[in-house]
């Protein structure tokens, strides 16, 4: 600690204690800023905040209790160490002081080794707290970029899970990163809290078609009875295969793997859940599923122009999809479909 980069103010009214604490100081190397009253030591902080303050109790207009009182409450200045120096000797007057944010109570007429040694301690307390805040802070910026840089790697491997489906039933990769993006969109609309995670996790809705074979996974015409039966397992497959993980992520990931074919009137698989039964996140994703997946051709399909896709959401409203949802994306269509534009 290097006391020629020190500043100390000194608040008294009475010009020989300004002139004596100044000299003490001075000889130790300190630098130091007199104010002869609370308001001018007010102005003289908001300029330039010091590293410590002697601060008199008795002055006129504004007394030392107000003028800490004053610092304490300002987020700028609260963490300046106030050293208050003062001929009162009660021990409410020292108990006040302290309860107002004073971290010391020198009584006058003071001892010059006295003022030396207190300002020198609470002068290295002060630089020992902002080290050690300093370090705290650095730890806490290390730590949240680790979760960060953690955050981006789940995402990077669900969104590479996913593509792996979409590749193994010959679909774009970026099929699951418009899911995310649609899913995003309408969560953020409907005010669901949980918007990053359903954005990372939507992405791995069909996580369960690896298990799939290839034969029913790609064939380009209708599926039989029991072909159906095995394509619909996907969605319990994809539930087993992240239901284990205790992760937020994944665990809504499962539900949504789980429930996103389940429809609003109950005639939806695995289950048959209505309504408000089926999680929110997989309502969500089985729009956001259907929208892209009838805007690009398929084995089993050509692509749909957005006018069907339109009709066909307005049409499964309250069947299919949560009518909610659908009102809202319907209130919001202009959003949508710049959405739909940038990919």
């Amino acid at each position: 600690m290097d006391a020629a980069n020190i500043e100390i103010l000194i608040v008294d009214d009475t010009a020989a204690n300004l002139q004596l604490l100044t000299s003490i100081l001075r000889e130790e190397g300190y630098k130091v800023r007199p104010a002869t009253n609370g308001k001018m030591a007010l102005e003289s902080v908001s300029k330039r905040p010091p590293d410590l303050i002697l601060l008199d109790i008795k002055m006129p207009e504004m007394n030392g209790y107000e003028v800490c009182t004053q610092l304490k409450r300002n987020n700028q200045t609260k963490h300046i160490p106030v050293l208050f120096i003062s001929a009162l000797n009660d021990v409410n007057d020292k108990v006040r002081a302290f309860n107002v944010g004073g971290l010391d109570y020198i009584n006058k007429p003071f001892q010059f080794e006295e003022i030396k040694a207190r300002v020198s301690t609470h002068l290295q307390l002060k630089s020992l707290q902002d080290q050690m805040e300093l370090k705290i802070a650095q730890g806490v910026e290390h730590i949240q970029n680790l979760n960060q840089e953690i955050t981006d790697t789940q995402h990077e491997l669900i969104l590479t899970l996913g593509e792996i489906c979409e590749t193994r039933s010959h679909e774009t990769g970026q099929h699951v990163k418009r899911v995310a993006d649609y899913s995003y969109w309408l969560a953020r609309l409907i005010g669901f809290p949980e918007l990053e995670l359903i954005k990372l996790a939507s992405p791995m809705h069909d996580i369960g078609k690896v298990g799939i074979p290839d034969l029913i996974l790609n064939k380009p015409s209708p599926l039989t009875s029991e072909e159906w039966e095995i394509m619909k397992s996907h969605s319990q497959l994809g539930y087993r295969m992240l239901s284990v993980s205790s992760r937020p992520i994944l665990k809504m990931a499962a539900i949504i793997a789980h429930e996103h074919h389940e429809k609003w009137d109950g005639s939806g698989y695995p289950q048959g859940l209505t309504g408000e039964d089926i999680h929110i996140a997989a309502r969500i994703t089985a729009i956001a599923d259907v929208i892209d997946a009838l805007s690009y051709a398929r084995c089993y399909k050509p692509a749909w122009d957005i006018a069907n896709i339109l009709a066909l959401l307005k049409n499964e409203r309250g069947r299919h999809f949560d009518p909610t949802l659908i009102d809202l994306l319907f209130e919001n269509l202009d959003d949508l479909l710049a959405i739909r534009a940038t990919h």
